[in-house]
């Protein structure tokens, strides 16, 4: 019987070392418009954090920008997102976000996968290349206006091995 316990045991710590690392969008920057305005920043701060899985909200009015800061395996929704600041007549003009994942191909194309979400990697000049089949953390500019999600590459760092 101990055998067994011990085999199991094993078994588990070497598939649970084999996983990826915690996949998830990690933190969401925004560029924004008409959030200079201190009952905007405060309402809006507000409502940010009834979001699920929202840990931290920071809001700069001076440079009109919010940061998110997510818990584990929180969901990103920027189009919730939107949807909390439009009727305080806050826009959001860039997304930058931090999120850790596995890039991989899919249909020819490069494909950030992060919890449940998926982003297409944009290909450009200037973009760092990651390459596919690989674990990391990739901090870049998101195009949510798009289906499936764009994600520019700004930096790639590979999960620890």
């Amino acid at each position: 019987m101990k055998l067994q316990k011990h085999i199991l045991l094993f078994a588990a710590l070497t598939l649970s070392s084999a996983l990826p690392v915690f996949a998830q969008v990690e933190k969401a920057a925004m560029r924004t418009t008409g959030i200079s305005c201190g009952v905007c920043a405060a309402v809006s701060e507000v409502n940010l954090r009834r979001m699920p899985g929202v840990d931290k909200v920071t809001i700069s009015r001076s440079n009109e920008s919010i940061m998110i800061a997510y818990k584990p395996g929180a969901p990103f929704l920027p189009a919730e997102i939107r949807k909390v600041l439009d009727p305080l007549n806050v826009g959001i003009s860039q997304f930058q976000i931090s999120a850790k994942g596995r890039v991989q191909d899919e249909g020819g194309k490069q494909v950030f996968v992060s919890g449940k979400d998926k982003f297409v990697l944009a290909s450009a000049a200037n973009t760092p290349k990651v390459p596919s089949a690989t674990s990391g953390t990739i901090e870049g500019i998101l195009n949510d206006r798009q289906s499936p999600m764009e994600l520019k590459v700004l930096a790639f760092k590979p999960a620890a091995q």
